[in-house]
């Protein structure tokens, strides 16, 4: 019988997935086939990228014998990437796993990830640790942050994905339930788990490019493909980011699908899929409870032709003119970009160590019932450098925009409810003339 691993998040350890183990167990897996990984997750000096390295010689030192199936929580689904991409997709090897399990997975991260690295964070999760809080691995958890957006670059929108039923059956289980209760709660988000967001943990993402070339042109937006198949999504609305881990505990559904997925072959993947599918439509139903909102995570990054990040931008939402109408920027703000930017868009989180990847938080239940077939319109602003150098767009500052009509091609690929969208936004960068030029012959 094929091994099952089991690796654990941030500040966490092996002990706490014992009761996971003697769960499989009762339910005929062989215990002694269970292996608990253990790492440092809080020293300050770790990355992500040096976990994955110590779990591959963790693995050849206890002589684990491939393909095993992964069972991950939270951080442990970016360590276990970071392996799967760097030892295998990208050495061109075969996919050591036959299922990857990510329970509550920080796929596309953590809104608590910033805050572990303040001096609270330290008070509060690194007493035990030298005040330490694993600084390189909560910089890859922050949202929106340069490490999750070139991962999924790699093992989502590379040539190659692991992430398809007949390479390796994966499946993405989280809850949709906050902690509601002790301190926890202080720190709980509508559409998280308490640590991540739904969106975030699903891994079915999508990549979009957005051109911005000439003055007054529309630019180019082009989607770009996925190598990875669509991916088995599971939301549990009786379900925080602990309590994920517990099949022993509450309703029986979740250990059921643990199982159920632990024993799923490829040819049975498919109606596995759909099942889930089935069922995340039936908890979002009510949109009336914030809890089962739909959310998505826009993930913005703008650079210039030249490859040199762009960190001084804004991007604003707002009806478009019907056709004929002039837009009116001396005009008071329309309802459906006030809506936006009080109700809609939830969170902001520019990356800290790069503010040209910023993570915008959508409320896709509360945009559906604004739009009502209106379009809306996404603008770009970025500022220039001095008197030299600007951006090619309609003013010094206003780039321009992307029309997103109901219906359209455009909307489908931009309203994204539970998932992560990756905007790729290039700028023209333009030299005034006088920069360089020919002077006239003496």
């Amino acid at each position: 019988m094929a091994s099952t691993i089991i690796l654990h998040g941030y500040s966490d350890t092996y002990t706490s997935f014992r009761p996971l183990r003697d769960f499989l167990g009762a339910q005929g897996f062989a215990v002694t086939d269970i292996l608990l990984a253990n790492y440092v997750s809080m020293e300050d000096n770790l990355t992500i990228q040096d976990l994955a390295k110590a779990f591959a010689a963790a693995l050849a030192a206890q002589k684990v014998e491939e393909p095993f199936n992964l069972i991950v929580h939270s951080t442990g689904a970016l360590v276990a990437r970071e392996w799967l991409a760097r030892f295998y997709l990208e050495a061109g090897k075969a996919c050591p796993l036959t299922r990857l399990l990510m329970l509550a997975p920080a796929n596309f991260g953590s809104p608590l990830a910033g805050l572990g690295k303040t001096m609270f964070g330290r008070v509060i999760k690194g007493w035990e640790s030298n005040f330490q809080t694993g600084t390189h691995i909560l910089d890859a958890l922050e949202m929106g942050s340069a490490y999750s957006w070139a991962l999924a670059q790699r093992d989502l929108f590379g040539g190659r994905s692991f992430f398809r039923p007949e390479v390796c059956l994966t499946a993405v289980f989280v809850g949709t339930q906050p902690y509601n209760a002790g301190f926890r709660q202080l720190v709980d988000k509508p559409g998280t788990d308490g640590t991540v967001y739904v969106c975030t943990a699903n891994l079915n993402a999508t990549c979009v490019r957005a051109r911005f070339k000439e003055d007054g042109q529309a630019p180019e937006v082009e989607q770009i493909a996925s190598a990875a198949a669509p991916i088995a999504f599971r939301v549990f609305n009786d379900r925080d980011h602990g309590s994920i881990t517990r099949p022993d505990q509450g309703p029986a559904s979740l250990g059921k699908e643990i199982v159920q997925f632990l024993r799923v072959e490829q040819a049975g993947y498919a109606a596995f899929s759909a099942y889930c599918q089935g069922e995340v439509a039936a908890t979002f139903q009510n949109p009336r409870d914030e809890n089962t909102h739909q959310y998505e995570n826009l993930v913005a990054h703008v650079s210039d032709d030249l490859g040199m990040a762009v960190d001084d931008y804004f991007m604003e939402f707002y009806e478009a003119p019907l056709k004929g109408e002039v837009d009116d920027p001396e005009a008071a703000p329309d309802a459906l970009m006030v809506d936006m930017h009080t109700q809609i868009m939830e969170a902001v989180h520019p990356y800290q160590k790069d503010k040209s990847y910023r993570s915008l938080i959508f409320d896709i239940t509360d945009l559906d019932a604004k739009l009502q077939g209106r379009t809306l319109a996404l603008s770009l602003s970025a500022a220039g450098h001095g008197q030299y150098i600007t951006y090619a767009g309609t003013t010094l500052t206003n780039i321009g925009e992307i029309e997103l009509k109901a219906g359209s091609a455009t909307m489908a690929q931009f309203r994204r409810p539970n998932e992560t969208l990756l905007l790729d936004v290039r700028l023209e960068r333009v030299a005034e003339r006088s920069v360089m030029g020919f002077p006239p012959l003496a």
